[in-house]
């Protein structure tokens, strides 16, 4: 499992003062916990976690030898300045299911010769801790043009200890025969031509016609 190194966090401490120290606040609350854990960060631990784990996955927290088991729940960021603000985590608790996300990770996708459109990336679920899946890995070696997979297709979907939170007829992904995308592109290509020599010829006229006026 995904380890978060962290520190406990004194209340006291300002914010602004954390971050202008290269330290992220953070905090984990829910489950059983009788009131909401403050813990921090270093800048790089937090950019690693949000550069590696999405919302609503599993990560092991340890902070000041205690280890918590949470899911991410909020990663706030100042677009700006390309930083993290805050970190918010769930306690779980071993026997409550929980809402989760599993990442959906299409492999081997260069092997594909034609064009695969991947139209659904996570799959939001509901299970008990022990039972959350991080991700869904879909070969698609082999795979032809005309193949399509939709949620009901995925293994998960037969998985009686998760319930997923997707209907069953949406689709993941589809492989188009590249071969027709590329005949539709010439018609594109002269209705354009054929648009601009249009235009360049009204011109033309427009000033012939001018020309004969003056």
């Amino acid at each position: 499992m995904y380890v978060v190194t962290a520190d406990n966090r004194d209340s006291s401490a300002k914010v602004k003062k954390l971050r202008r120290q290269g330290i992220v606040p953070g905090c984990i609350y829910g489950g059983k916990l009788e009131e909401t854990l403050l813990i921090q960060v270093t800048a790089g631990e937090a950019a690693r976690l949000a550069r590696e784990k999405a919302i609503g996955t599993q990560v092991l927290i340890e902070f000041g030898g205690q280890k918590q088991s949470a899911l991410i729940k909020e990663i706030s960021a100042n677009q700006l300045a390309n930083t993290i603000e805050h970190l918010s985590f769930q306690s779980l608790v071993a026997d409550e299911p929980v809402n989760a996300v599993a990442q959906i990770v299409l492999l081997n996708e260069e092997s594909v010769s034609d064009i695969v459109r991947q139209t659904l990336y996570e799959i939001p679920i509901r299970a008990l801790p022990a039972n959350l899946i991080e991700e869904i890995r879909i070969d698609l070696t082999g795979m032809e043009a005309g193949t399509a997979m939709r949620v009901e297709d995925l293994d998960i979907a037969n998985n009686p200890d998760v319930e997923l939170q997707t209907p069953g007829d949406v689709m993941v992904f589809n492989i188009i025969d590249k071969s027709s995308i590329k005949e539709e592109e010439p018609e594109a290509e002269e209705g354009i031509l054929e648009g601009e020599e249009a235009e360049a010829t009204e011109a033309a006229e427009e000033s012939d016609s001018a020309e004969e006026t003056e």
